[in-house]
């Protein structure tokens, strides 16, 4: 169930985040970069569905960090995937696996993510949400109600479609059995252009998130410098 303070909370971010320019532009780079991609799709060429999504998600990734780059307050980096500090809050981007009209943003499933089980574990123990509880119109821990400005962590996700449409979420993750705390559809480009051609027989499978090929642990204390890695025997 949707928590009414997180929401409230979520709407003033929406609002921060787009006058301090960073949603601005992630919401700009992902349609361009996604119908750009699908234009110089070449299966022919040994292109697929992977290719499209990897490639979709660095591009968007790389072109945010130029965009960004010397934003008062911003800080956006490549950690594997697009990372965005502004306001004591982070933001991670990622692209939706499925390609179908069908799917809710309220099946998101964190297991297959590092980055995004993390953050939602990070707002989890921050925040106790008591929205559809016996205790939502009370006031707990002392008379001190749960305040959901503690939540630091935001997922952008992204999903994009064969006709050149789009669609792009933002929200704060949760683990439990519903994965967020409030999430908000900030766009739902109609797109309108070719897209990826398709073949008769098995249906192309969805073009896999960028964010679960092998990334790092999220950082959620101090910084420290990660080790080396060992090269390994006889390379």
């Amino acid at each position: 169930m949707e928590d009414a303070a997180a929401q409230a909370l979520l709407d003033e971010v929406v609002a921060d985040w787009t006058a301090g320019t960073v949603l601005s532009v992630l919401r700009e780079l992902v349609p361009a970069v996604w119908r750009r991609n699908l234009d110089r799709h070449e299966p022919r060429l040994g292109d697929d569905p992977t290719t499209l999504g990897i490639q979709s998600s660095r591009n968007i990734c790389n072109l945010a960090v130029q965009e960004l780059a010397g934003v008062p307050g911003v800080q956006a980096r490549d950690a594997r995937t697009l990372e965005v500090t502004y306001q004591g809050r982070m933001l991670h981007a990622g692209k939706v696996a499925s390609r179908s009209r069908n799917w809710n943003v309220w099946s998101a499933d964190w297991s297959d993510s590092d980055v995004r089980s993390n953050c939602a574990e990070a707002n989890s123990k921050a925040y106790v949400s008591l929205a559809g509880t016996l205790f939502a119109a009370a006031e707990p821990f002392g008379g001190q109600p749960a305040d959901p400005r503690v939540l630091r962590h935001l997922l952008l996700m992204w999903q994009g479609f064969d006709d050149g449409s789009t669609r792009t979420w933002l929200g704060f993750p949760r683990l439990d059995t519903e994965p967020w705390f409030a999430v908000v559809l900030l766009d739902d480009d109609p797109g309108g252009r070719g897209g990826m051609p398709t073949t008769s027989g098995s249906p192309t499978p969805p073009a896999p998130d960028f964010d679960t090929l092998g990334e790092p642990s999220l950082e959620l204390a101090r910084r420290v410098e990660r080790e080396q890695r060992h090269k390994p025997q006889g390379a």
